[in-house]
């Protein structure tokens, strides 16, 4: 019961499994964490790849239905305000209810491009938790300058890298009909860089193999 001495937080159930994968790849295939940490981003990808499969195919489809949702857009933005400007309930529940009706004629979900990413947020935090507080990871180097994963990257490379690969990310995925939706995905490359300045380089080494990886796809 020794391990309990260890507080894995919130995650815990998530992170006690990666922890473990990560020493049996340690002791087994390769013995650095930091290509421990690699190799164990791969499984996981491969194992949510129907998932990111479907996001994408949802996002094709949202794409594809775009111009008509823009159409319906179009129709109704000279009714969605009265000559005094102020807001009409009954002209903007008419357009949302046409679009609606247009989502589910064509079979497509508006929310479909967000589920993988949110079931890939608690492995982030499980990921953080595990770095935070594994003595196996303290102080273990992975290669250069990266002389400590459970550490920040002194030079900030890895998550301006990172940062990099998730624009190259976005790009590269079909972009959403929704106009909020879109600017919400493009800034998301900037949070995520700015959040990680300060995060430890294993978290960052996950992130960033995530992102090549998605790129791969």
């Amino acid at each position: 019961g020794l391990e309990e001495a260890v507080e894995l937080g919130f995650f815990k159930l998530l992170a006690r499994p990666l922890l473990a994968g990560l020493r049996w790849i340690h002791d087994n295939i390769v013995s650095n964490y930091g290509w421990a940490i690699i190799l164990m981003t791969l499984a996981i990808r491969i194992v949510l790849f129907p998932l990111n499969h479907k996001r994408v195919v949802s996002m094709q489809r949202m794409q594809k239905v775009n111009p008509k949702i823009q159409a319906i857009r179009q129709k109704y933005r000279s009714k969605l305000k009265d000559k005094q400007g102020r807001p009409n309930p009954e002209m903007q529940r008419k357009q949302n209810e046409e679009i609606m009706a247009l989502y589910k004629k064509e079979g497509v979900n508006p929310a479909g491009g967000c589920l993988p990413l949110l079931l890939q947020i608690p492995v982030l935090f499980a990921f953080y938790s595990l770095l935070s507080t594994a003595i196996e990871l303290r102080h273990a180097p992975w290669l250069g300058w990266i002389q400590d994963l459970s550490a920040p990257d002194p030079f900030l490379v890895l998550p301006i890298v990172m940062g990099a690969t998730q624009f190259l990310q976005q790009k590269l995925t079909p972009s959403a009909a929704d106009p909020t939706q879109r600017r919400i995905f493009m800034l998301m490359p900037i949070f995520f860089t700015i959040l990680f300045l300060g995060f430890p380089s294993g978290l960052v080494l996950y992130w960033l193999t995530n992102n090549v990886l998605g790129i791969g796809n």
